[in-house]
């Protein structure tokens, strides 16, 4: 088994809109970014005499939570963004969250920002908690160790097109 790294530091997140572009700088101290998709692919249902079935759904809408300092000038830049759309309707935006130091992969060809985040002043650095919503999405959750070659088998076997440098 191979030692795993993640460095906090290169991790991205990308905004690129028409005619714009910007990487999020500026993070909170112990949190960066949180991703949450808004459904189940597959749900449960069970039926009275016990017959299981899965219902699949087609939703892959995910909310990407950003948290910057205060202090941070990606906040100029997500203001601005919230409040173009909210004057035009035409803040649409693509989204990347890349894990530069593993294989997680997050994208979106459409996002926006929902509503500026709560914010508070105090004797203190505060967190601002930029909410981006992205109705549909493509996901890949990935490791930041070598692939051991059972591991190589088992992803080429579904399709996974293992990248040379993940290799053992």
């Amino acid at each position: 088994m191979a030692l795993s790294t993640f460095a906090p530091n290169e991790l991205s997140i990308v905004l690129l809109g028409n005619g714009w572009q910007h990487v999020l700088s500026g993070f909170a101290e112990d949190s960066i970014v949180s991703i949450e998709r808004q459904s189940d692919t597959f749900n449960m249902y069970v039926g009275a005499d016990d017959t299981p079935t899965r219902i699949y759904q087609a939703n892959t809408a995910m909310m990407i939570t950003a948290s910057l300092a205060q202090t941070s000038e990606s906040n100029d830049v997500l203001s601005a963004v919230y409040n173009k759309d909210r004057e035009t309707r035409d803040g649409l935006f693509s989204i990347l969250v890349v894990d530069n130091s593993g294989r997680s992969r997050y994208f979106a060809e459409e996002a926006y920002v929902g509503n500026v985040p709560n914010t508070s002043y105090g004797n203190s650095m505060q967190v601002f908690e930029w909410v981006i919503h992205a109705p549909k999405s493509d996901i890949n959750i990935g490791g930041n160790s070598k692939l051991s070659a059972s591991v190589q088998a088992t992803l080429t076997a579904l399709g996974v097109v293992v990248a040379p440098q993940w290799t053992a």
